[in-house]
């Protein structure tokens, strides 16, 4: 057995990248002065000794602006560096202000905890040129000042500290400026020495990172000093030592926020290492889901990660078991590419209500694990032999391979190369192996590669049980002998117990048939009462070692057969349902096998069942059934699922077998796919039985525990707890878990002005189907339409086929005031009447107004100038209003907005200052709506109404009329009074003397 080992005792965590590019180069040291000012042994600055040290001065001078003074130091290399080359820098300040630096985008709130200014006492600046261009500068006094990965202040294990520039164009030089600050007082001067800049590898010890730093983000001051969030010692987490570490802490924050630790290699790697992380956290952490707020980021220079992950996707069973046990656990990821830098990210978790912290023990650069390339056989050998065993690395230059006895510590038994045979002592007993991988000369290593030789004792006699012989058997059926043995392994059958005469599958001698099949099962056909007893001899070979009994060893079977003539058929057929079978190994241990016999049988007489080597009897009742009880576990576990029935204790009357028929476990989803971003876990596989349990293999296994995450691509199997695989086969089912490629964006910082009205849905992202989030991990989405808020981080989640990338695109959004109000039209846009016309404003005192109208026309307004327009409303779909302008705004000067407009036929209207409204349809069929003919306000004013046909005819007239035309005539003429007018156009007349007016139009009379 071949397994990836952990290192116990403490609570480690070993992150692993592959990288596959080698970029790695000597250190070059700048090693010329090309301007200085103010410099006391500037030559100490360029003499590749890190030891010594120029001192760059400024003061303050002793009157207001006089013999007041800067110092300058600008160091050349030999050549011009390539873009994104890191140049270090050795610096020492006589203020303490590196330590607060060192935070990256907390320097500020970290000064002010420590009690040193940033901005008033020593200051300096950094910058780098090519030739006399200047393409980085940088300065202490800046806010947020060297929390870029183009400028950093890092330290080395020794607590020293060093800039980090790396310049996004070629450069040639890098100058320090040191000054002092308008706060410092006169007569006072500030020192800061400079040891020297260079690139490159130089003396990095066998794969440690040189430097590190740290950074966070939602912090605060509070949080800093009271509540313990920050990153303490972090030194310690590269100098060496497994029992010293940095300290990432949120403490209790209960606010979104994250602390962050990066650790810096002077170049980035080739193939041949792999980078690892040594962390340690509280286990209780694991339970509230901290696994999916650690992330592991890999950098080359300044560019974008070129690998990111969390914990949570990077834990599979073994792993996820080991950390909640409070044990080590070994991840390992390829990210492609190089990296010089690693990342350890911690956000909070929210409402953990227990404090966050982090510990990280160490960080290196190593081999990756070995892999053994030994076949079975190899690991697989009888007792007192010996055997050889193949490790190998896929990039093995300048690697070796180390073999020891144990998991942790232990003896050294053999340094190899990669490819090499490590041989064995000869093994008398299972024995496990551990190798590492490492630099040649280097005491650091890749995790032990567990290595366990299985050593199989030779089989003996005692080791093989046959059934099939426990009665005589009748001449005229099979002899059937079934071997079983704890030994895996091949049967082979002899007619002699020193294995000299061998029985092969189909061997025909003295009229007798043998046949053997694959289980090594023994079938014997034309046997007789004369030539018996017969005794048969067996074998057994393991599939794996190959061991086998020794002649003279073998494990023998006597059969008796007997001559007889008398038949019985019997008829059975005992079935075990999926319910019956739980019930059995829940403690039912007797089941009634039943049938009915015929032939030479006679009532009262005994019959027998053959189940798993033991014998049940019955009796033959008055109607030739029989009911005999029987143990169920036996019935169940019977070797080939067959009982052999016979009468009066002898096999010749039997018939035939009679087959048990067990139930088969029915899954209907074999193949079941999940989304990444669900995390699903074992409990998550639809199986429909209440009883099914996971296994992580089809006959033996651990039952999985209903939190285990689901893996792309692994295999889990279903079957009940407590039942033998034997007895009711696991149903394999194949998980396939979806990831969906994150989304990507122009920029993840993102300005939007004010005046536009930002809201989420217009952040920039590629792709268009997305989600937006309020927290990288679950949180909740974000409605598209919500405005943006100033300074807050967005999460977006692109969506494929029903499932979202697991990995979140996070972008910052920013809103610039402008001081412009943001576009409006104001103006009615529900329930709008076709034909009628309506005005529409937008902002005053704008320029290049432009109008557009769909589905109506302009009748007032709408010009280049006008900030109003009247429009009638001609259609009754797609009608649409809309304005652009320009304005004042500094960064987005062009405004537009369109409003839809629901339009709806409508009655004329009389006079609203009257009240006065016509509803030109009605439906006089008595069901309670819309049953008269209706003229709004009507009953206000004295009137005559008078209704005609189409042809002219009055066919209803009403004074005072009160809205209660029912669609009746009521005068003689074309119909009769009360008759029913048919369906049609109708026109009115109304006449309204006290308003002076006369008013007539057409109605819409529908039945």
């Amino acid at each position: 057995m071949i397994r990836k080992t952990t290192l116990k005792q403490n609570f480690l965590i070993w992150l692993l990248f592959v990288c596959s590019v080698s970029y790695a180069q000597d250190r070059v040291y700048a090693d010329a002065i090309s301007n200085q000012s103010s410099v006391t042994q500037p030559n100490n600055a360029i003499d590749s000794d890190l030891t010594t040290n120029a001192i760059v001065r400024a003061g303050s001078g002793v009157i207001l602006g006089i013999g007041a003074y800067d110092g300058l130091l600008e160091l050349t290399y030999p050549t011009t560096l390539p873009a994104n080359t890191t140049s270090f820098i050795k610096i020492a300040t006589e203020d303490d202000i590196l330590s607060s630096l060192l935070g990256g985008n907390l320097g500020g709130l970290l000064s002010d905890i420590v009690g040193t200014l940033l901005v008033g006492n020593q200051e300096f600046s950094a910058e780098a040129f090519n030739i006399d261009d200047s393409v980085l500068q940088t300065s202490s006094g800046l806010v947020n000042a060297f929390s870029s990965d183009e400028a950093r202040v890092v330290t080395d294990k020794n607590g020293d500290y060093f800039l980090a520039l790396t310049p996004s164009s070629p450069y040639d030089r890098v100058s320090i400026t040191n000054r002092v600050g308008s706060l410092i007082g006169l007569g006072q001067e500030r020192d800061l020495n400079v040891y020297g800049a260079y690139y490159g590898d130089g003396d990095t010890t066998c794969g440690a990172p040189s430097y590190t730093s740290f950074s966070g983000d939602g912090l605060t001051l509070d949080l800093l000093g009271l509540g313990g969030a920050g990153v303490t010692n972090p030194e310690l987490a590269i100098d060496g030592d497994d029992d010293t570490f940095s300290e990432l802490s949120l403490g209790l924050v209960d606010v979104l926020a994250g602390i962050e630790q990066t650790f810096y290699f002077d170049s980035s790697e080739d193939a041949s290492n792999n980078y690892y992380i040594k962390m340690a956290m509280d286990p209780s952490l694991l339970q509230l889901g901290v696994a999916n707020s650690i992330e592991v980021i890999g950098q080359n220079g300044t560019d974008q990660s070129v690998f990111s992950d969390n914990l949570s996707s990077l834990l599979d069973l073994d792993v996820l078991g080991l950390l909640e046990s409070g044990q080590a656990a070994l991840i390992g990821f390829d990210p492609t590419t190089p990296v010089d830098r690693v990342t350890v990210r911690l956000s909070s978790l929210l409402g953990a209500g227990i404090d966050q912290e982090l510990l990280i023990f160490d960080v290196f650069r190593a081999p990756a694990s070995p892999v053994v390339t030994s076949t079975a056989d190899d690991l697989n050998i009888c007792a007192g032999f010996s055997t050889s065993v193949v490790a190998e690395v896929e990039n093995d230059n300048n690697v070796e391979l180390r073999w020891y006895d144990a998991e942790e510590d232990g003896n050294l038994l053999a340094t190899l190369e990669s490819g090499e045979a490590f041989t064995t002592p000869i093994l008398n007993s299972d024995t496990t192996y551990y190798v590492a991988a490492a630099e040649i000369g280097c005491l650091k290593e890749s995790p032990r590669t567990e290595v366990t030789i299985n050593v199989e004792s030779v089989p003996t006699a005692g080791d093989i049980t046959i059934v099939g012989n426990e009665n005589p058997i009748c001449s005229s059926d099979n002899v059937v002998l079934v071997p079983t043995s704890s030994v895996d392994g091949t049967y082979s059958w002899y007619f002699d117990a020193n294995k000299t005469n061998e029985i092969t599958g189909g061997l025909v001698s003295g009229g007798v048939t043998y046949e053997i099949d694959s289980n090594g099962v023994l079938t014997i056909t034309g046997l007789t009462e004369a030539g018996g007893p017969y005794t048969y001899f067996v074998s057994v070979k393991h599939d794996l070692a190959g061991c086998e009994n020794a002649p003279g060893d073998l494990q023998s079977v006597q059969v008796n057969v007997v001559d007889f003539t008398k038949t019985v058929s019997i008829d059975s057929n005992p079935m075990i349902s999926l319910d019956g079978l739980i019930d059995i190994f829940n403690g039912n241990n007797s089941v009634n096998v039943t049938g009915t016999v015929s032939g030479d049988v006679m009532v009262g007489e005994t019959i027998s069942l053959s189940i798993n080597g033991n014998l049940f009897d019955g009796v033959v009742a008055a109607d030739s059934s029989f009911s005999i009880p029987v143990d169920a576990i036996d019935l169940v576990s019977d070797i080939d699922n067959t009982l052999e029935a016979f009468v009066q204790g002898v096999l010749c009357t039997v018939s035939e077998e009679i087959p048990v028929d067990l139930p088969d476990l029915i899954i209907d989803d074999i193949f079941q796919v999940f989304c990444a971003s669900d995390f699903a876990t074992v409990a998550d596989l639809e199986v429909g039985l209440n009883d099914i349990a996971l296994f992580n293999d089809l006959t033996a296994g651990l039952q999985l525990n209903a939190n285990t995450p689901l893996v792309d691509g692994e295999v889990y199997f279903a079957g009940i707890a407590g039942i033998p695989a034997s007895v009711l086969a696991r149903v394999q089912i194949t998980v396939q878990v979806n990831d969906v490629p994150g989304p990507t964006t122009n920029s993840s910082s993102q300005v939007f002005c004010e005046s536009d009205g930002p809201t989420v849905g217009d952040i920039q992202v590629d792709q268009t189907n997305v989600v937006f989030y309020d927290s990288r991990l679950r949180g909740n989405a974000i409605d598209p339409s919500t405005p943006i808020e100033d300074g807050r981080w967005y999460y977006v989640a692109a969506v494929e086929n029903g499932c979202e990338s697991s990995e979140r695109l996070r972008i910052m959004a920013n809103i610039f005031a402008d001081g412009i109000s943001p576009i409006t039209i104001t103006g009615e846009s529900e329930e709008v009447c076709r034909g009628r016309s309506y005005t529409y404003e937008t902002n005053a005192d704008k320029e290049d107004y432009v109008w557009t109208v769909s589905g109506g026309t302009i009748t007032e307004g709408g010009t280049s100038t006008d900030n109003f327009v009247t429009v009638r409303w001609t259609e009754l779909s797609a009608t649409q209003i809309s304005v652009s302008y320009s304005d004042d705004s500094i960064c987005s000067p062009s405004k537009m907005m369109s409003l839809d407009v629901e339009t709806i036929s409508c009655g004329m209207v009389l006079g609203e200052e009257f009240c006065l409204k016509v509803f030109n349809e009605f439906t006089p069929n008595n069901d309670g709506f819309n049953d008269f003919f209706t003229v709004q306000c009507i009953e206000d004013y004295s009137n005559t109404i008078e209704i005609y046909n189409r042809n002219g005819n009055l066919v209803y007239k009403m004074a005072d009329y009160r809205n209660t035309w029912n669609g009746l005539a009521n005068v003689k003429g074309v119909l009769n009074n009360g008759d029913h007018l048919p369906s049609g156009t109708y026109y009115y007349s109304i006449k309204i003397p006290e308003l002076e007016r006369n008013l007539v139009g057409w109605l819409q009379l529908a039945r």
